[in-house]
């Protein structure tokens, strides 16, 4: 989930240290022996070889604003010449719409940019569960935590259940500033809990300036909720909710004290004024133009904060609830997945393994995400070296958490952007939002 998560984050599914994942899929034709013929999906030893003497096309539909996917894709394809790409981009809130009809359609791409409401497609057996290819392949080794990737027969619980592929740029979330604004009010960054960012922001109000930049009329209020929420909630209630685990719930006092902070930045004048008419794009613009002195988002928008600020642009994790205290955020991945109808399902699972090679780290840092081979990952300077020390010590206190609309339900992502606007419009409470929130959850997931 973002390429940057809006209103739905577009990185999903991924574990406390780290990892994360996709899916994958093959055609019917492509089966090894021991599949059942009347499951695509099934998960039988997979044939890794890729033909080097036949020429092959590879359909490939994204949301990926980065330079992230068209560079892995280069990169890809200079490693197998025979092997043709044809990117298919289009828009995040357009794919969100689209991808599942996409999906089932007998034209479907061979490749496609696993996202929130695509586990809709499990049950009808149009993504391939990935444990054959992950056997052959060692992804156990190349991708740490790869139980996070499993979701059960029905789509609805992440966790358990059959393995669905691997992920490529890993993303997390934190807090951009501008370092001439901050020294410019005298402000101490960075700040050692959640209370002195908030003291932060009422002096840069104080001061005139614009304290938090961003927009909520996609739903781009979710970063600094998800982040609030990895402050304040406990991981496991945490997980066990955005995994869609049965009796799992978002009513919970921290859970609150989360939405109650995030109402009153608003309230009090910190957070872009009309935020729910400004979008999450237009928020990462203004800011990378020199607009307000702080802002939210993840490390998919360190590229275009870096571009626009230079050497003004700094980054910091969140801080924690108190001074000392375990880091903890939000984040997830970007995903690939491969139509069950593909007719080249090698070809596609070799491109879902490229990305832990080495030979793609580079590529995914460039674009501002951490790459699965850590060690491969090129030393930065700037605003990108200080988002990866944040990744490092987010990694080291296994501090990262899912956000919230990815896998709790298919709709959770417009829920929350609903909830979010009505919240910060003053028209429902802390309690109804959440209460809100939980509806969803319940509906989904109810027996």
């Amino acid at each position: 989930m973002s390429h940057r998560p809006s209103s739905l984050s577009r990185r999903t599914f991924l574990t406390a240290t780290g990892a994360l994942g996709a899916a994958a899929l093959t055609a019917c034709s492509d089966l090894t022996p021991g599949a059942s013929s009347s499951d695509p999906s099934s998960a039988a030893p997979a044939n890794t070889a890729v033909p080097a003497d036949k020429k092959i096309t590879l359909l490939v539909a994204d949301a990926d604003d980065t330079t992230m996917t068209p560079g892995l894709l280069a990169a890809f394809r200079a490693k197998h010449p025979n092997i043709t790409v044809k990117r298919q981009y289009t828009g995040w809130d357009d794919y969100l719409k689209s991808i599942n009809t996409t999906m089932s359609a007998d034209t479907a791409p061979d490749i496609a940019q696993f996202t929130p409401g695509m586990q809709n497609l499990i049950p009808g057996r149009l993504l391939l569960k990935v444990d054959g290819y992950g056997k052959q392949y060692g992804w156990a080794q190349k991708f740490p935590g790869l139980d996070q990737i499993t979701l059960t027969p029905d789509g609805k619980t992440v966790g358990t259940g059959d393995l669905y592929g691997v992920g490529a740029g890993l993303s997390f979330e934190g807090v951009y500033y501008n370092k001439d604004k901050a020294k410019k009010l005298g402000l101490t960054v960075p700040p050692a809990t959640v209370d002195e960012l908030e003291a932060l922001f009422a002096k840069a109000k104080a001061a005139g300036e614009t304290a938090l930049v961003a927009g909520n009329l996609d739903g781009g209020l979710n970063h600094p909720f998800n982040v609030l929420l990895s402050a304040y909630l406990d991981p496991k209630d945490r997980e066990a909710w955005a995994f869609g685990h049965q009796g799992a719930t978002i009513v919970l006092p921290e859970a609150k004290k989360a939405a109650e902070t995030l109402k009153r930045w608003v309230d009090k004048g910190y957070v872009t004024p009309k935020v729910n008419g400004v979008s999450d794009n237009d928020a990462t613009a203004a800011f990378a133009k020199g607009g307000g002195v702080f802002r939210i988002s993840g490390n998919w928008a360190a590229a275009a904060v870096a571009k626009g600020l230079g050497a003004r642009a700094g980054y910091f994790t969140m801080p924690p609830v108190t001074a000392g205290g375990k880091l903890h955020t939000t984040g997830a991945g970007v995903y690939y997945c491969v139509s069950s109808k593909s007719k080249n399902a090698a070809a596609a699972a070799a491109f879902l393994d490229f990305a832990a090679d080495a030979q793609a780290a580079p590529i995914i840092a460039k674009a501002g995400f951490m790459a699965p081979d850590a060690s491969a990952m090129p030393s930065q300077s700037g605003l990108l070296g200080e988002v990866q020390a944040g990744w490092q010590a987010i990694v080291k206190d296994a501090g990262l958490q899912p956000f919230i609309q990815n896998s709790s339900s298919p709709t959770m992502g417009d829920t929350l952007t609903t909830q979010l606007q009505l919240l910060v419009g003053g028209k429902v409470t802390p309690d109804k939002f959440l209460a809100g929130l939980q509806t969803d959850f319940d509906n989904y997931h109810k027996k």
